[in-house]
């Protein structure tokens, strides 16, 4: 028998065509964008449910609020009680959109839908746990599988929308998000999707979850919801946490031209490594090699590097650990030099979900060269030594940016953007 050769596969240049947002300041990419550079706050004490009653010490949060959710799902004639699976749908249904691409499901399309969530569900599993504790086994509904299924929001979109592709679930902490896109990206790069829609969606903001990371110590204890999350500050106190969403469509370039799409960005690099290690301890050196291994996926060097869009989560260890990990990736000199910003003090952690919202400020940066300058940054802690912007947004050419992620459970992400300059 005569063993067929299959030709190499040669890697494809990826674009992204499409992206939406949905956090505390706003549901578009552009008010999310204006948002940050004008230093407005999305954090302030929730509403949704009251904390203090419940004994809770921390009572803010980047908080979406109810009506404005609704409306923005309502776009797309989604109706769900669960805030990730609304979230999730607005997001994949806009940055279809943004794409010039269908939203009314009629047609199929080819692509693969890869969907991040950090909590899952959260909504159908309290209620199914609460109805069994009090009224017994016939009070659960017959749909309570498939409505606490982690992979139910990627299930939703892919028939909601007709995306014909692979569609599935990834969960890795707060670098779920990259985690998704970066897997996306290697989807389309390397030609096993035509395209792909890489989302992610987290809410934590229910009571029950609220008080679980009420009682793990990470929160900030600082009440001023303006001033309580203070990424790299030395006064910083924890991270607040908040709730979001984003989507980003991802084509080969060609395909993107070919259809008159107009390339937001270009994804040129992707990093994932695991510190191996401490479950909420992170590991600089495990960080540095997720950078390191999307500089060589993205063929660069690190002075190729003209923005850094950090992680920055406002706990104690994480920052340093991160400042640590930059000048270990990029060398001593590039870290102290390459403008930094993050956005966290303005948006909170949307755990999950955070990278995607991120990215998307990223893409921004690229578009209109415009870095928002870091909230909060007052007295810059020295064992977070990095080129951060401060005071006002940076304005210059921005080519290339790096986007990092490190979560819990030493999971960690980077990715590597460029500007989508006419060719």
């Amino acid at each position: 028998m005569t063993a067929h050769r299959l030709d190499p596969v040669t890697p494809r240049r990826v674009a992204i065509t499409g992206m939406s947002v949905g956090c505390a300041l706003g549901f578009e990419v552009d008010a999310l964008f204006e948002g940050l550079l004008a230093g407005r706050f999305g954090i302030g004490r929730i509403r949704r449910f009251a904390p203090a009653e419940a004994g809770l010490p921390v009572e803010i949060g980047g908080e979406i609020p109810s009506e404005v959710l609704a409306e923005a799902a309502a776009r797309y004639a989604v109706k769900d009680p669960d805030c990730a699976t609304l979230l999730g749908m607005y997001a994949i249904g806009r940055a279809l959109e943004d794409a010039g691409l269908a939203t009314d499901g009629r047609a199929p399309l080819p692509y693969d839908l890869i969907v991040g969530t950090g909590h899952g569900t959260l909504h159908y599993h309290h209620v199914a746990h609460q109805a069994f504790l009090e009224r017994g086994y016939r009070a659960l509904r017959p749909t309570s599988v498939v409505r606490t299924m982690f992979n139910r929001l990627s299930s939703l979109g892919s028939m909601r929308f007709k995306l014909t592709g692979s569609n599935y679930v990834v969960s890795s902490a707060c670098a779920t998000a990259a985690v998704a896109f970066g897997d996306a990206f290697h989807r389309v790069r390397f030609g096993l999707a035509e395209g792909a829609v890489a989302a992610a969606a987290d809410s934590g903001l229910d009571l029950p979850t609220f008080a679980a990371w009420n009682r793990l110590g990470v929160l900030s204890t600082i009440a001023d919801p303006e001033q309580a999350s203070r990424p790299f500050d030395r006064g910083r106190r924890g991270l607040v946490l908040g709730e979001g969403a984003a989507a980003f469509v991802l084509e080969p370039w060609e395909t993107s031209l070919r259809r008159g799409a107009r390339p937001r960005a270009e994804v040129i690099g992707y990093g994932s490594s695991s510190d191996a290690g401490h479950i909420v301890q992170p590991d600089p050196e495990g960080q540095a090699r997720a950078v390191r291994a999307a500089l060589r996926a993205a063929a660069i060097g690190p002075e190729a590097i003209d923005f850094i869009s950090t992680h920055g989560t406002g706990t104690l260890p994480a920052d340093a650990a991160e400042a640590r990990a930059m000048h270990l990736a990029l060398g001593e000199t590039l870290a102290l030099r390459i403008p930094a910003s993050n956005p966290k003090a303005q948006l909170g952690h949307l755990m999950g979900a955070t990278a995607g919202v991120e990215l998307a400020a990223v893409v921004r940066t690229l578009e209109t060269g415009r870095i928002p300058a870091c909230r909060n940054l007052d007295d810059p802690d020295p064992e977070c030594r990095l080129g951060f912007v401060r005071g006002a947004p940076l304005a210059g050419a921005v080519r290339i940016a790096l986007k990092n992620t490190f979560a819990f459970g030493g999971n960690n992400a980077a990715v590597l953007l460029a500007r989508a300059d006419p060719e």
